[in-house]
């Protein structure tokens, strides 16, 4: 196993999940590897829900997946039992919003208004962007415990997570943080900072191709080929169901995925206001092999590096192709193109100009909030991420030679 990238960015897992990982091959010779099999799995969440009604896309889309993590994930034993893990996890939520839908038919009625979608590739300041809008006296964003317990143990109770939901989410993330240190100097996250519509994707295991936590060509494949509108339905009834418990002004909500299936979201969110951020693709694609790398090799011992950088230019390519058809048809006062180096040199007057340039009500207090939570998470709190071409045998003339042809800089919207 590759142990750190020449840059410096460590790779293998703390030891005692070493010492699981070597028990792997007479864990699989014994035949008690931890498979995905999708039937005893929705066996298990039904009888652990007491509940079996399931939408047809996410039964679907069940043996897909579960077979691209079992086939092409390569992953470790530690990896398995995670990954199954979090599949029931997925599927008791699955099952608990349907039916939670059903007790309270009211809540399809619910109207998002101008959601605010902070759109990119991964490593082009979306997060910073996010979190500094989530700041906002109305936004309502997805804290990571509600996207890991969504639903309220007793209606009308622990609606702030009060309920023992936060310390749930914040054991998990405590585990990810001690089995990858180095993810908090790629993507800093604490239990109530906004997090990605990752988790709401993952509920029904439809999740657009872009971003994900293993190599997964055989899954990306196949849902290419799907309507990605079951994936955005189902993302629309989730986020109905959290404004339905919990009201704000107005969404904002952010995630690489998006760029792969903008025209599908702006189907379901036909007024949605769009943020599109920019950077100079010599500084993403090595940025984002080393996020990939780093976030495969919590769950498998068999990082290939040249599967990252295939993963790494493919999902650059693909976005930006993707994003540039789909933002033919946004009307121009609903999108607004921001550029890296113009975020990090003043983030707050960024924000701040997205919301008046936007009609927002603006909030006195957005300048004073932002500016000190800035003073109080430096990029480089927990260390610097490092990265360059070279960790993956790349050159700046290999990048542009793949990306030949890709509009990297986003052209206007139409009117």
């Amino acid at each position: 196993m590759l142990r750190r990238l020449p840059s410096g960015i460590r790779l293998a897992p703390p030891w005692p999940i070493q010492l699981l990982n070597k028990a792997g091959p007479l864990v699989k010779a014994l035949g008690l590897w931890p498979r995905l099999e999708p039937n005893k799995m929705i066996a298990a969440a039904e009888c652990q829900c007491k509940l079996s009604k399931w939408p047809e896309a996410h039964l679907r889309a069940l043996p897909i997946r579960a077979n691209a993590f079992n086939n092409d994930a390569k992953l470790s034993l530690f990896g398995a039992l995670a990954v199954k893990d979090q599949f029931m996890r997925g599927l008791t939520n699955s099952l608990r919003f349907e039916n939670f839908v059903e007790e309270h038919p009211e809540i399809r009625d619910e109207k998002i208004t101008r959601p605010l979608f902070v759109l990119g590739l991964p490593r082009t300041g979306t997060t910073l962007l996010q979190r500094l809008l989530c700041m906002h006296d109305g936004a309502r964003y997805l804290p990571f415990w509600e996207g890991y317990a969504p639903l309220p143990k007793v209606l009308g109770e622990g609606k702030d997570g009060s309920d023992d939901r936060i310390e749930g989410a914040r054991r998990a993330l405590s585990l990810m943080k001690w089995i990858s240190p180095e993810m908090d100097k790629i993507h800093p996250l604490d239990v109530e900072d906004p997090e990605e519509c990752y988790l709401i994707f993952r509920t029904y295991v439809l999740m657009p191709p872009g971003f994900d936590f293993s190599y997964l060509p055989s899954y990306w494949k196949w849902f290419s080929a799907q309507d990605h509108l079951d994936a955005y339905r189902l993302h629309k009834q989730q986020l109905q169901t959290y404004q339905w418990l919990n009201r704000r002004e107005q969404w904002v909500l952010k995630c690489p995925n998006h760029l792969s299936g903008l025209q599908h979201l702006l189907k379901a969110y036909p007024d949605a206001r769009i943020v599109y951020t920019h950077r100079d693709p010599l500084k993403v694609v090595p940025s984002l092999c080393s996020l990939a790398a780093v976030a495969w090799s919590m769950i498998s011992d068999e990082v290939d590096l040249d599967e990252v950088v295939e993963f790494a230019m493919s999902m650059t390519q693909r976005c930006q192709e993707a994003g540039q058809a789909a933002l033919k048809t946004v009307p121009r006062d609903h999108i607004i193109h921001v550029e890296f180096d113009e975020l990090v040199s003043d983030p707050v007057a960024t924000a701040l100009s997205i919301y008046d340039r936007f009609g927002y009500r603006r909030d006195p207090e957005l300048k004073a909030k932002a500016s000190k939570w800035l003073q109080e998470n430096k990029s480089d709190k927990y260390g610097a991420h490092t990265y360059a071409l070279s960790d993956f045998g790349l050159t700046e003339e290999d990048v542009r030679r793949r990306l030949k042809g890709v509009e990297l800089v986003a052209a206007p919207a139409a009117e």
